[in-house]
């Protein structure tokens, strides 16, 4: 037997050795099962916790002509430079690190995401206490490293908290929180020229003066994260919430091979990374694509905030309607990527010329796109993981974040190519949108993990009657 064959064969054995402890696992289904208040509080802080990790990783798009003015050489190759160290740490650090939440839990995953994010806002406000522009600038870059290095975490951890907080009719709801709340520091972000005055109303020295209390405020909002996160975020509730929370999950090995062989979860994924990563990419760059229409710095503010938060809202929306009429993801993500390529068509339209350029059709075209994108995030996550169980909700989300990254890194990365201009991101929008609808129409439906715990249920009412 060759090395590769024998490498093959221990795989296969480990594999096996898995799948027969999940089996095993059944006949220890505990009954008694409880939910706890503290799982609000559980997704609360990881849910703001993950907003504000967002909120760095975005942090100089919207301030794109406030920080090129105030500071040499932020122009937009820079700005979507340090946007794309968020994408670049995520394909380099993604595997460690979810080796690292599978061997020590969610608690000490999170804690990590509390310390990376405030290192990162303590470099880039250091920096400004020697006025060095060179100095501010690297430090910058490296502050996104930081951050953007518990992106991975950040981005699998909303499903794992779910299964291990929530009963089987919350647990789309809170996927979607911790997942749109993240998305949620993007409109965050789009509040900063509050504070930052853009050019036309302040000289560069007073912009470099609102840029500094704004990253001041940003660390003490990062200590104050850390220290909730130390003092008070336990692994696990003392009782689980339902049956499936309770089984031995396939470890990671074990369940990426499984993973790989399911071809509903690879459609599922690949459809998901071309729906996603390119509009979530481009919130970072949006300052750039109104500029080609008129749209300024302050005006784009009010889009991006907007679209944002309507996408956050509308999606928990759309999560809580699902929680409460599950079993209709395939219709509800077909019928909500349907829509969302028809206002981003609008909107190539309007850059483009066709339809000559209106405030409220900027407005209406970007809001409602972004909004109807964003509402697929949870759906298609939930959609995954009941393909996938009883594998490791880490891998299943790691998947398809790890492809959205890469998919975002070559979109940032573009920007790069000097004179590229912006008009191939309309149409970068509208084509992976496409793939994407085509390819979940191919997708069989299949409940696992919610069959299993109404079955539990079922057991559970027969054996109080008797």
């Amino acid at each position: 037997m060759s090395q590769q064959e024998a490498t093959l064969v221990l795989k296969k054995c480990k594999l096996m050795e898995a799948e027969s402890k999940y089996q095993q696992s059944d006949e220890a289904t505990p009954q008694n099962f409880k939910t706890y208040k503290l799982r609000f509080w559980i997704l609360g802080i990881f849910s703001f916790l993950a907003f504000f990790q967002c909120l760095q990783w975005n942090l100089w798009g919207p301030l794109s002509a406030s920080v090129d003015a105030a500071f040499d050489g932020f122009g937009s190759d820079t700005v979507a430079m340090i946007a794309n160290w968020g994408t670049i740490t995520y394909l380099i650090f993604s595997y460690h690190l979810v080796r690292i939440m599978d061997k020590n839990g969610i608690r000490v995953a999170v804690l990590i995401i509390a310390v990376f994010v405030t290192v990162g806002t303590v470099l880039r406000a250091g920096a400004l206490l020697i006025n060095s522009d060179i100095l501010f600038k690297v430090m910058c870059h490296i502050g996104a490293i930081v951050n953007g290095a518990v992106g991975p975490i950040v981005m699998i951890s909303p499903p794992v908290i779910a299964a291990l907080w929530f009963p089987p009719n919350e647990r789309t709801t809170a996927t979607g929180c911790g997942q749109l709340f993240n998305l949620l520091g993007n409109a965050g972000s789009y509040l900063q020229p509050l504070i930052v005055r853009s050019p036309k109303h302040a000289s560069s020295e007073e912009i470099r003066s609102d840029i500094a209390r704004l990253l001041y405020i940003y660390v003490g909002v990062s200590l104050v994260v850390l220290v909730s996160v130390a003092v008070y975020f336990p692994a696990k509730p003392p009782t689980p919430p339902s049956v499936s929370s309770t089984k031995e999950r396939i470890d990671v090995m074990g369940s990426a091979a499984r993973l790989v062989r399911n071809s509903d979860y690879r459609l599922t994924v690949i459809s998901m990374v071309f729906c996603i990563s390119v509009p979530a990419a481009w919130y970072t760059v949006l300052n750039f694509s109104l500029g080609e229409i008129g749209i300024d710095q302050d005006e784009a503010m009010g889009i991006g905030f907007l679209s944002v938060s309507c996408s956050t809202f509308f999606g928990i929306l759309v999560t809580r309607i699902t929680d409460m009429l599950y079993g209709h993801l395939k219709v509800s993500l077909i019928f909500l990527m349907a829509f969302d390529i028809a206002f981003f068509y609008w909107f190539f339209l309007l850059t483009w010329g066709c339809i000559e350029v209106t405030q409220w059709q900027v407005y209406v075209s970007i809001i409602f796109g972004m909004s109807l994108n964003g509402a697929t995030i949870p759906l298609f996550t939930e959609l995954a993981v009941e393909f996938a169980y009883p594998c490791s909700e880490l891998v299943v989300a790691g998947f398809f974040t790890f492809g959205m990254n890469v998919i975002g890194t070559v979109f940032l990365f573009l920007f790069l190519i000097p004179n590229i201009g912006y008009d191939w991101i309309t149409y970068t929008l509208l084509a992976t949108s496409s793939v994407s609808i085509v390819l979940i129409v191919f997708v069989e439906e299949n409940y696992r993990r919610t069959s299993e715990d109404k079955q539990a249920r079922v057991k559970e009412d027969k054996q109080h009657r008797t």
